[in-house]
């Protein structure tokens, strides 16, 4: 008997390459799709995160700035301050030594009325401090 003679598959059937190769342009055009599809949503997370990171800077800076003005504040009255302690000294001074030239006599008594004045001018200046200290404490919150 001879033999069977082979059945020739023709050149365009069916082969397992050609249908993996398929499938794998299939899996990377869909990926592909998604990527562009994404693109949009990925450009606005970056948007929202930056806008939202702005936001909340702004709002530190303006916090910051608020805290700045109060201590320029405080800083500008504790000046006055001291300005008014330097001004109350010189006059006490001044009142010495004008009562040393004009009256040497006088030196104790004078003494005396300086250091009631200076009792007075430190009182005062208490009073003030504990003023800038009160403003300072409600500035802040208590804290």
């Amino acid at each position: 008997m001879t033999d069977p003679v082979p059945i020739a598959v023709s050149a365009h059937g069916f082969s397992w390459t050609a249908a993996g190769a398929w499938a794998t342009f299939l899996v990377l055009l869909s990926a592909l799709g998604v990527l562009v599809r994404m693109i949009g949503p990925w450009k606005k997370q970056t948007t929202d995160a930056e806008d939202k990171l702005r936001t909340d800077l702004m709002a530190r800076v303006e916090i910051l700035e608020k805290k700045l003005e109060h201590k320029d504040a405080i800083h500008a009255a504790e000046r006055a301050l001291d300005r008014h302690k330097i001004r109350n000294l010189n006059q006490c001074l001044d009142a010495v030594l004008m009562i040393l030239e004009t009256a040497p006599e006088k030196t104790v008594e004078v003494v005396g009325k300086v250091r009631v004045m200076r009792e007075a001018q430190l009182k005062a200046e208490a009073a003030e401090a504990a003023a800038i200290h009160a403003a300072e404490i409600a500035a802040s919150g208590g804290e």
